[in-house]
């Protein structure tokens, strides 16, 4: 993960993801504080994700969705730690 000093924004490099390839617009991450309260409010808007439940790791929380110009996103709450 690659941070600026004093940024709130963040970029991961990772090769793992296969559905992730190098320059695709697939697997933009958007951070939030609260997951719960996030999914509900854009559920309540339309949006469905791709998992059912909330996928965990020890870095985090998160879900998946598609917007509508098919774009992938990840809606992710980080650990504090």
């Amino acid at each position: 993960m690659l941070r600026p000093p004093g940024s709130g924004t963040a970029i991961t490099l990772v090769t793992w993801f296969d559905t992730m390839p190098a320059g695709s617009l697939k697997g933009a991450v958007l951070g939030c504080d609260d997951l719960e309260k996030t999914l509900a409010d854009l559920e309540a808007r339309g949006v469905s994700f791709h998992e059912q439940e909330v996928q965990e790791a020890p870095w985090g929380r998160w879900k998946t969705f598609d917007d509508p110009d098919g774009n992938s996103w990840v809606l992710q709450q980080s650990n504090r730690g």
